[in-house]
């Protein structure tokens, strides 16, 4: 009976091994596909910049990524979105990011 009951234990951890790996997989394709739809919309030189800025902070290349697909979807983008344009968007980015005061006592 205990043979069993850690047979049980054995078979539902495997599964719960194999539904994390296969989630940590649909969670890595998800992430391919919006770096190759954000790449459609930039020149080479942006995205250099995209990927340095991806090594040094990740949610902000993710966040970044998701404004350029949502701008070249609806239209909004004339062609490429160039370096110059790129480092505009992060300076928005990061301005908004920003509004926080600290008050010394």
């Amino acid at each position: 009976m205990t043979e069993d009951i850690e047979d049980l234990k054995e078979k539902r951890l495997e599964e719960l091994k194999n539904q994390q790996n296969s989630q940590e997989e649909i969670e890595e394709e998800r992430r391919s596909q919006t770096k190759e739809l954000a790449k459609q919309f930039l020149t080479s030189e942006a995205q250099s910049r995209l990927e340095n800025i991806r090594a040094a902070r990740p949610e902000q290349a993710s966040s970044i990524e998701q404004q350029i697909i949502q701008l070249g979807q609806t239209g909004r983008v004339q062609g490429k979105i160039s370096d110059s344009d790129l480092k505009h968007m992060l300076k928005s980015l990061n301005e908004k990011g920003s509004d926080f005061n600290i008050k010394h006592r």
